[in-house]
């Protein structure tokens, strides 16, 4: 590789400056806490209940189990069949079995069952009167006589 003269090349530049790099990408995640106000407050509130001497609940104010509930044995049955019926259905629903077949006997048999065909009126006919209706309704009324 040819260098220029401008540029010195500095043997092992490229690792001379890794660790200044991880240096300042550590320093940037170090922090000094900073003071927030009203922290001591706060502190000594936190130890006066720490301290404080209360009631705490026991053992004996624990609820005991509902017993018109669901054993915990039903739910992983319920969800059991929940599971093979959705496997039932992802089965029966397979994509071999919505295809397309005998889609020209089903139209036939549908257009047989209809009955004749409508007849069919000229679109073209029917826009010329229609044309003929407007003209004859957007012509101005004839000058008022003097």
């Amino acid at each position: 590789m040819k260098h220029s003269a401008a540029i010195p090349t500095i043997p092992g530049r490229r690792l001379a400056a890794a660790p200044l790099a991880l240096a300042l990408l550590a320093g940037g995640c170090a922090s000094v806490p900073a003071a927030t106000p009203g922290a001591e407050a706060a502190a000594a509130g936190v130890e006066a209940l720490a301290r404080a001497n209360r009631a705490y609940p026991s053992f004996s104010d624990i609820p005991t189990l509902p017993v018109d509930e669901r054993p915990l044995a039903a739910w992983g049955q319920a969800a059991g069949e929940v599971l093979a019926d959705g496997a039932a259905l992802e089965r029966d629903g397979a994509e071999a079995t919505w295809t397309l077949r005998g889609t020209e006997a089903f139209a036939a048999g549908a257009q047989s069952a209809s009955g004749p065909p409508a007849p069919t009126v000229s679109a073209t006919a029917s826009a010329d009167a229609f044309a003929r209706e407007v003209r004859k309704r957007a012509t101005p009324p004839p000058p008022p006589v003097r």
